[in-house]
């Protein structure tokens, strides 16, 4: 446990807090103030392509939301990634992932893996896609994470959502 001088100690990131006991409180536009445990931070040690300077974020479940997650950076209010375990609409799904991929993440068994898609809203319900080729790897022993650029054609980068079962 990180012992602090004080019970609450503000961090260099805007909009982030560590808190003595390993909560780290922080806020987003869209969810206001959120809290998680350090234990709980997804680290993208190269960030996420496009945004490479936002490397922790916090999955968050949204009872309004469902089968939707979102991953929302601690590390700025207005960073937020709507995502959804492919696997729950698309069972078939099954990327070729590379064993360099694996390496970078220090994924020795399967049973370590979590695997996210990012999802592309619309207002027209037809039009939300999911990107498949750009999968989300997540070590779940060391938190450490990864958007992948797979090199597989079965896949693109929008899916639609509601035509889930011709993939």
């Amino acid at each position: 446990m990180t012992t602090l001088a004080s019970p609450q100690q503000r961090h260099p990131i805007q909009g982030y807090t560590h808190m003595a006991d390993d909560v780290i409180r922080f806020s987003h536009v869209r969810f206001g103030e959120q809290e998680t445990t350090q234990d709980k931070v997804i680290v993208f040690p190269d960030g996420v392509p496009g945004f490479e300077r936002h490397k922790q974020f916090a999955l968050f479940e949204d009872p309004n939301s469902e089968p939707f997650q979102w991953f929302l950076s601690i590390e700025n209010q207005e960073l937020g990634f709507v995502v959804i375990n492919p696997l729950c609409i698309w069972p078939e799904y099954d990327p070729k992932i590379g064993k360099e991929d694996l390496k970078s993440l220090e994924i020795k068994d399967t049973n370590e893996i979590l695997i996210y898609s990012i999802v592309t809203l619309s207002d027209d319900p037809e039009h939300v896609t999911a990107n498949l080729s750009g999968p989300i790897l997540i070590n779940t022993s060391n938190r450490k994470a990864r958007q992948l650029a797979l090199l597989d054609d079965r896949y693109t980068t929008k899916h639609k959502i509601l035509d889930a079962e011709t993939v």
